[in-house]
Order: structure tokens, then C-alpha cells, then sequence
């Protein structure tokens, strides 16, 4: 890790560990190269807690507004941040994902789009489809638990206790999928990952007994 993004890493883990008694589960279904990770989005809190999760750096897409200020800009970049339109629209962003997993780099993307108001799993974006078929890179599912809890999308401030965890899903591979026409192929795709992070959900809440699905 870079010296500045370990630095963070290391006091962001330390208050989730404190704060929220944070949790880590499945993470040996994550690959050695690259890889898509895809979680379930309810709270400005999702971003660090999936980047304190892993091991190893880890980039992010990041809504464009976000960089309108200098100083957080500045921030955000140093945290692997790049600044983006959604992925099923915007050609430079698809550009960017590709190069960054080309460059066997671990990319974080939320595949609902937005933040959940409600605490849901909202349907997913087809766009994640596009890029497993062109970038032929693992998607891991990752659910997130206690963060909607902690600071939902309605609240200006976050409760700063509760209980957060994380939970890498298995992969889910192109092969599978390959032989589809190509649109069914990305609605299938993202069909499984619904369905994946559905199952992690009942996973973790029925006691996380045995290895994640």
C-alpha cells in the first residue's frame, strides 16, 4: 500500500473495529489479480468500510460533484477515487474500469447505482453485465451489514455505534455466462448478483455459520 492510503487505512479500521465492532467474512473467495467488487449501497459509510475489509488497495468510482472541492478532491484522489457518470452511459468510465482491471487492479463498484432509502437491496444496474463480458474479470458480491443502521441516506450525521460487517460472496465467473445472447447474458449476470447478495444477507443473519455462499 501507497504510504498516505495505508496511513488512512489503518485509523479508518481502528474506528470501525472501535466504533462498530466490524467483520469480516469470506474473504478467501477474493482472487489474487483483478476483480470487480460489488456491494450492496446504503450510507456514505460503504466506501471505507468495503476498503478497510480488504487487504490490499482497492479503487473506487466516485460521482463527479465530489471533486468540485479542492481539498476533498485532493483526499479522495490519494483513496483511489476517479471521478465518473454511471457506468452504462458514460463510455469514459467504461474506459477507466477496464484500463484499471487491465492494470490487475481491484475495482469497487456499487451495482444498484445509488444509495438504498430504505434499507433494501434496490434492482441492479444492468451496466455490470457490460463490463464482466469485456474485462472477462471475476465479479464478487459483497454484502454490507449495519450501515444503513449506522448513518441512512435521510441523516445528515451518523450514530456512531452499532454493529457493521462484511462479506465476500463466491465469484461469479463470464463462462457462465458467455454462450448468451449478450443482453440476456447481462441480465443474468445481474440477476445473480441480486440473487447472491439476497443470499449472503440470510447468511449473516441466520448466524454466519460455515463459509459464505
Amino acid at each position: 500500500m501507497k504510504f498516505f492510503y495505508r496511513s488512512i487505512y489503518i485509523c479508518t479500521k481502528k474506528f470501525f473495529s472501535l466504533l462498530f465492532r466490524h467483520q469480516v467474512y469470506g474473504k478467501h473467495h477474493l482472487p489474487a489479480g483483478p476483480c470487480i467488487l460489488a456491494p450492496n449501497h446504503a450510507s456514505f459509510l460503504d466506501p471505507p468500510l468495503v476498503a478497510i475489509s480488504c487487504d490490499e488497495e482497492v479503487n473506487f468510482l466516485a460521482r463527479g460533484s465530489l471533486f468540485n472541492n479542492t481539498i476533498f478532491k485532493k483526499l479522495i484522489s490519494h483513496l483511489n477515487s476517479y471521478p465518473v457518470g454511471g457506468i452504462s452511459q458514460d463510455i469514459t468510465s467504461l474506459k477507466l474500469i477496464l484500463q484499471l482491471l487491465k492494470d490487475s487492479k481491484k475495482v469497487v463498484i456499487f451495482p444498484e447505482g445509488k444509495r438504498t432509502p430504505t434499507g433494501h437491496l434496490l434492482p441492479i444496474k444492468p451496466g455490470i453485465g457490460m463490463l464482466i463480458s469485456k474485462s472477462q474479470c471475476p465479479i464478487i458480491p459483497v454484502y454490507i451489514h449495519g450501515t444503513y443502521e449506522a448513518w441512512p441516506k435521510k441523516k445528515w450525521i451518523p450514530r456512531l455505534e452499532g454493529q457493521t460487517a462484511c462479506i465476500f460472496g463466491k465469484p461469479i465467473y463470464w463462462e457462465a455466462y458467455k454462450d448468451l445472447p449478450k443482453k440476456k447474458a447481462q441480465e443474468e449476470i445481474s440477476n445473480a448478483i441480486q440473487k447472491s447478495l439476497k443470499m449472503l444477507n440470510f447468511w449473516y443473519l441466520n448466524g454466519a455459520q460455515g463459509e459464505p455462499p
